[in-house]
């Protein structure tokens, strides 16, 4: 299984969420593989980016067609599309092999001129998944419920999350806490362990809380969800930085 790739030239884009009832953005999606296969990058989609846990086949299929024609444009192209597998899509996985579009991968390792970075979805640090995942299990398809009444349930979800994270910042009274508002404090920790065992970055996604933080002066990086931003990293040549396509 390939983890350990050479890249001077990547974008990495997470959480799509194709086929989920939040997802608004799929013409937006769309658009931004092909300005991505049009100027020559390869893609990286670090998990999610279908849907199955909360959708169904019938709405995914409705949804994926125009998204697998720019996927085929980076094969004709002979450019790369790597996919880390997330929470949301496992039950895909023999899917995407058979599709033959995408090089499957738990994670990436990627090496840029000196940079070296890891690319994961991140679930797995996610203490609420790994120490109850029935619980999780069912928490997950009930928002689904939620989310086919109302897709604007997404939103009221993550403000809430937010406002968590403001309220364990000051219980704690720490005003220099090292992660991003909203995710839970078990992924910054993962994303500062992976740094100390040699790399320059971490990308996560999973949390849908898009943002960089710096580390003992090392960068995390989370790309969010496209269910609210349209933000990706970019690697060129050894150097990385979070980005928002403009449309």
């Amino acid at each position: 299984m390939l983890t350990n790739i050479c890249e001077d030239r990547l974008i990495i884009i997470s959480d799509l969420h194709l086929g989920n009832p939040a997802c608004f953005s799929k013409r937006k999606i769309v658009e931004f593989l092909a300005y991505a296969a049009d100027n020559d990058y390869n893609l990286c989609i670090n998990g999610d980016g279908f849907d199955i846990a909360q959708t169904s086949f019938v709405r995914l299929a409705q949804e994926v067609p125009e998204v697998f024609k720019q996927f085929r444009r980076f094969a004709k192209k002979n450019l790369k599309v790597y996919y880390v597998i997330g929470n949301h899509d496992m039950v895909l996985e023999h899917f995407f092999e058979d599709w033959d579009l995408f090089t499957l991968a738990p994670f990436l390792n990627v090496t840029s001129g000196d940079l070296r970075v890891r690319v994961e979805h991140g679930h797995l640090y996610d203490s609420f998944f790994i120490k109850m995942p029935e619980l999780y299990e069912i928490a997950t398809h009930i928002a689904g419920f939620f989310l086919n009444m109302t897709p604007w349930f997404y939103k009221f979800w993550m403000g809430f999350e937010k406002i968590l994270g403001y309220l364990r910042q000051r219980k704690t009274r720490v005003q220099n806490i090292v992660g991003i508002v909203g995710e839970a404090p078990s992924i910054s920790e993962a994303a500062r362990r992976i740094l100390e065992r040699g790399f320059d970055a971490v990308v996560f996604g999973h949390t849908h809380h898009a943002g960089e933080v710096d580390i003992n002066n090392l960068k995390y990086f989370n790309t969010g969800s496209w269910l609210i931003h349209t933000l990706y990293v970019e690697i060129i040549d050894g150097a990385i930085s979070l980005k928002n396509h403009e449309f």
